[in-house]
């Protein structure tokens, strides 16, 4: 290890830079070690198991199928995750739900995201030990390091699955006035509602892809028989916004009872710009209170500096010469 820590000292000039060098190429290597070992373990270079998954996932391995086979990687991550996952359905469910609303809708994305959730934590926890000999701090702040490190791994995936959850409903928001806005226009001028949905999503492939990708979903469960009405539903459970709920509501109710579309999305388009508005409104509302902080924290000393300042000055003056 010496021999080593002084090559590395010789190629870098600093010896905490060899240092940490030396770190993050064992850590490496340790991380290739245990990676290379699970896949012995779990057979995923052996190519009937490999042919087994692929048969599994519905891959025939010719033409455009071909095309999309998954990698060594996510096969070793839905292996594990299989391994480790939860068995509770309730819980299954709420996090296949959870991936669905942040954009993953594949077969396996549960058992990735368990198996990242339970890796990053260990590949942080090997970085964190690794690191601890190098720097010599108390063995309670080690420990409470190592467990920091470990719970940081942990929520790391679930939060940017939130995160990322968020981001794609706030655009699938930001896009839906305009989607109502076409298909009141297509419904008016004489198209039926299927047909309706697929000119939508033509039309926004562009502007907005994640939105025009769901309607293109939808018409095509649309075409394979599932009823419009059932296929607008599972659109609403897949974005998760009560937005599109409402409309999903207001045209089963039109569909069943025979009433006009083109009237159920005009009046709908109507009530969601008066929605939107109110919640601009409330958000304006709301900047007085947010200001506070800052003022209060930001501004107002720099105030009392200015103002108070001088006369302060003076007065220690004064009775400085006392």
């Amino acid at each position: 290890m010496d021999y080593l820590l002084g090559l590395f000292s010789r190629f870098t000039g600093n010896e905490e830079a060899a240092r940490l060098m030396f770190t993050a190429v064992v850590g490496l290597s340790a991380m290739l070690a245990v990676v290379a070992v699970l896949m012995l373990v779990l057979g995923l270079q052996d190519p009937v198991q490999r042919r087994l998954a692929l048969i599994k996932r519905g891959h025939s391995g010719h033409g455009a199928a071909a095309q999309e086979m998954p990698g060594n990687l996510q096969l070793l991550l839905e292996r594990v995750g299989q391994r480790f996952a939860s068995s509770d359905l309730a819980r299954t469910s709420a996090t296949q739900t959870l991936l669905t609303h942040a954009g993953y809708r594949s077969v396996s994305a549960v058992q990735v995201y368990w198996a990242v959730r339970l890796m990053v934590p260990l590949m942080l926890l090997a970085i964190a030990v690794l690191l601890l000999p190098l720097i010599k701090v108390d063995p309670i702040i080690s420990g409470l390091g190592v467990v920091v490190a470990v719970g940081i791994g942990w929520l790391l995936p679930a939060l940017y699955v939130g995160k990322r959850k968020q981001m794609r409903q706030g655009r699938l928001r930001a896009a839906f006035p305009d989607a109502l806005d076409l298909m009141v226009v297509c419904v008016e001028s004489g198209l039926a509602l299927p047909t309706t949905i697929e000119r939508v999503a033509e039309e926004m492939a562009v502007s907005q892809v994640e939105l025009a990708e769901e309607l293109a979903l939808v018409n095509a469960q649309i075409r394979a028989g599932i009823t419009s009405t059932e296929a607008l539903r599972q659109l609403a459970m897949r974005t998760g916004l009560e937005d599109i709920q409402g409309l999903v509501s207001l045209l089963a109710q039109s569909i069943r009872f025979g009433t006009s579309v083109a009237d159920t999305l005009r009046i709908y388009a109507d009530e969601f710009r008066d929605r939107r508005t109110q919640a601009a409104e409330e958000m304006g509302a709301k900047i007085g209170t947010k200001l506070i902080f800052p003022l209060i924290f930001c501004l107002w000393p720099s105030f009392f500096l200015v103002a108070i300042g001088p006369a302060m000055i003076g007065v220690f003056r004064a009775f400085g010469n006392m």
